[in-house]
């Protein structure tokens, strides 16, 4: 489940595209009688109602809150899957996959130095965590346009993963960096 995350938070950042998920979900104006979608949509919905009830009933309970969070992220719900992995947090702050999922969520929401927060302390505390690297790279360099420190992160990166097409899409984004910096 981490791997497909990051794989899908990978693809969305490498070609810069938020996809609003919310429209999979919901029906269309016009559409009229219930439809698979509209029993997923149902069911998701239904799915959400509990996880916030246990949520309420047990709030120190990590595993339900990030059950929850990843929900909120798959409706759409980016503010209530901030304020769940900031809960989750709260609970454990070591906890990296919820730290690498804030800080793409804060990414998203255009709050760049709150990911960058999040990144610097899941690097101080895993300094060997490629996917930080990954995403602090493309931070620095999409969102604050630090293409010295961007390239330096990738590089970082690079060195860490080794092989594959995470790694060559970071050595396209060292080179689109460097043509934009003048290098």
């Amino acid at each position: 489940m981490r791997r497909f995350i990051f794989i899908t938070v990978t693809v969305l950042i490498a070609i810069g595209l938020v996809i609003p998920l919310a429209g999979l979900f919901q029906r269309q104006p016009g559409d009229s009688g219930a439809t698979g979608d509209d029993y997923a949509t149902q069911t998701l919905q239904e799915q959400l109602a509990s996880l916030e009830e246990r949520a309420k009933a047990n709030p120190g309970d990590k595993d339900v809150l990030l059950e929850l969070a990843e929900t909120y992220i798959y409706t759409a719900q980016r503010e209530q899957a901030i304020k769940t992995y900031e809960q989750v947090l709260a609970l454990d702050p070591a906890h990296a996959e919820s730290r690498l999922n804030l800080a793409t969520l804060y990414y998203y929401s255009n709050q760049y130095d709150q990911a960058i927060g999040n990144l610097q302390d899941l690097i101080q505390r895993d300094p060997g965590n490629k996917n930080a690297h990954y995403l602090y790279g493309i931070i620095l360099g999409t969102g604050k346009q630090d293409y010295a420190a961007a390239i330096q992160e990738m590089e970082t990166f690079i060195s860490l993963a080794g092989e594959g097409t995470e790694v060559e899409k970071a050595r396209q984004a060292i080179e689109e960096w460097k043509k934009a910096s003048g290098q």
